[in-house]
């Protein structure tokens, strides 16, 4: 899977069956919808995507976990931050 390029978000599946590496994101501001798509797209496809060089104060994690899932607990499977 080649490496795909959104404004300055780019998604690079990993060396493995598994996962992509997200970076160019900041996840404390709002994303656009057709990245959003295309994370989901992506996780879809991968199952693991790894955000890169990531500062969230808590409330900002939460909320960005939001945009993500509608069922509680189900967070912990979408998200690492490094």
């Amino acid at each position: 899977m080649p490496t795909t390029i959104l404004r300055k978000v780019k998604i690079t599946p990993i060396d493995a069956p598994l996962g992509a590496i997200v970076t160019g994101l900041d996840a404390s501001q709002p994303i656009a919808p057709e990245v959003i798509l295309q994370l989901k797209q992506t996780l879809r496809d991968r199952h693991i995507l790894i955000f890169k060089d990531q500062q969230l104060a808590d409330e900002q994690f939460w909320s960005c976990v939001k945009r993500w899932t509608r069922t509680p607990g189900s967070w912990r499977f979408l998200f690492y931050v490094a």
